[in-house]
């Protein structure tokens, strides 16, 4: 008897070891499936940094355009055709313009919600030539707002200024030199940011050089409170040099994750809170496969139908032109 329960005990051992090694052995397959073609492509030929919003049957595509504006498409069939809302073939929907003559005459990276009835588009601006270093404009966060989704007004509090700016204090701070690609999520009753720090000190050498994604909360989604911490350091992303753009997702499993760039490719990461330490994925989840994607940068996505969707824009070296936007996906929940 005793040899009997000796040999069940070693049984129940080795399988529970060879389930936990199957199931380690899966959870690191993280594995996104491309599409080998642009699914949109803007008849100027410039369409960067999409931003995605679900409201309905609806599916926003929002993407920094020619002529510093941000252009605007929406989809009825899940993403597959694109309408522009003007219906002019010629040229891209100005959901947003920059102002001429003021902090934001030049408008890129930008991120909407909805909140109740109101869209709400998160983005950032900067005056053209008037950075004050030669690496990086001075981006800093303004707010827009509409009733449709298509049409944007900036907010009183953002035409004079940005509604969350640069940390000038002095040479060392994480946004010193630009905050750039907000990502916001609203959560019962508090708004939740990310974005890029820059901070390129004496050519990238200061004490605190460097891009990081950093935090940001807000009561009413104008006025925000800076995180203390980083939210992921570049040197947490083993693979890649670099960090830039990147957007917040939101799951209904508890996770919260960060799609990002690297120098060429897109990484991800989580964590079970916004204000906990992050963890970065080992390895890029989309990477330049086709023609016309020497770069993928600036993803963003959601999670829907049982699986992470992603969408990024795509260039091609050396002319780095046209910009357009390629989609990835993956079954969700993730084999993390």
């Amino acid at each position: 008897m005793k040899k009997q329960v000796s040999f069940l005990l070693s049984l129940l051992v080795f399988s529970l070891l060879t389930c936990q090694k199957e199931e380690s052995n899966t959870t690191t397959d993280l594995t996104f499936d491309r599409l080998s073609t642009p699914i949109f492509e803007s008849p100027l030929n410039i369409a960067a940094d999409p931003a995605m919003l679900r409201s309905g049957d609806t599916l926003f595509m929002y993407y920094s355009a020619e002529n510093q504006k941000i252009g605007v498409v929406y989809s009825l069939d899940n993403g597959s055709n694109w309408i522009n809302p003007g219906m002019d073939p010629q040229t891209d929907y100005a959901a947003l313009t920059g102002q001429p003559d003021n902090w934001d005459n030049t408008l890129e990276t930008v991120d909407v919600i909805k909140v109740g009835d109101q869209y709400l588009m998160y983005y950032t601006g900067y005056r053209e030539g008037e950075a004050d270093n030669p690496h990086v404009e001075n981006y800093a966060i303004g707010l827009a707002v509409s009733p449709d989704g298509i049409n944007f007004l900036r907010h009183p509090n953002s035409i004079n200024g940005p509604i969350l700016a640069r940390d000038t204090s002095n040479e060392n701070t994480r946004d010193r030199h630009a905050m750039t690609s907000p990502g916001v999520v609203y959560e019962s009753g508090t708004y939740y940011m990310i974005y890029a720090g820059w901070n390129v000190t004496n050519n990238w050498t200061g004490s605190n050089a460097g891009i990081r994604i950093l935090g940001a909360t807000s009561t009413d989604g104008l006025h925000w409170t800076k995180l203390p911490a980083t939210l992921i350091d570049p040197t947490e992303v083993t693979y890649s040099n670099d960090i830039n753009e990147a957007s917040l997702i939101r799951s209904d499993d508890g996770y919260w994750y960060i799609p990002f760039s690297t120098a060429s490719s897109i990484g991800i990461a989580r964590a079970l809170h916004f204000t906990d330490s992050y963890q970065v994925y080992p390895e890029a989840i989309v990477s330049p496969q086709f023609a016309w994607d020497s770069e993928v940068t600036a993803p963003d996505g959601m999670i829907e139908d049982g699986k992470l969707r992603i969408w990024y824009h795509g260039v091609k070296a050396p002319l780095y032109f046209p910009w357009v936007i390629g989609y990835s996906e993956a079954p969700y929940p993730l084999k993390w």
